[in-house]
């Protein structure tokens, strides 16, 4: 199986010129861990929600509130997203869409179109998930 026929190419994506309360916004509204950062097209970062909540710092709330952490609303998502971004092609074999993120520990692998820098798609630890369970249940039938 490769690559393609398991991403998911519907992809929320956000620009590098972003607040990091929108890529908060966006991650929460849409229930996703991972953000590529897209740039005329082209794949330029990626943003996870780990990277956010280290970005997050302890200041006063509003008057009378008590401390808690706040993302700095002036901060863009280019300061905090990692600009070397593993990728998988569309025309890779899942097995090594697998192999990248198990030894890298990463939770998702943007897609990019072959030969370029373009977004295609998106690939998750919860597309893997869904593939080794429709293949079990399979198996079982």
């Amino acid at each position: 199986m490769l690559v393609k026929d398991l991403m998911r190419t519907h992809v929320i994506t956000i620009a590098p010129d972003a607040g990091l309360d929108r890529a908060l916004v966006m991650m929460r509204s849409q229930r996703i861990r991972h953000l590529p950062v897209v740039e005329n097209g082209n794949l330029v970062g990626i943003i996870a929600d780990r990277d956010l909540r280290l970005s997050m710092v302890e200041m006063e709330g509003p008057q009378n509130a008590p401390k808690g952490l706040y993302l700095p609303a002036l901060t863009k998502v280019r300061t905090v997203m990692k600009t070397e971004v593993l990728t998988a092609g569309t025309d890779d074999t899942i097995q090594d869409a697998v192999k990248t993120m198990t030894e890298n520990k990463i939770g998702a692998l943007p897609v990019i179109e072959q030969g370029t820098r373009k977004l295609a798609g998106i690939v998750t630890e919860s597309d893997m998930l869904r593939l080794l369970s429709r293949i079990l249940t399979e198996k079982n039938a």
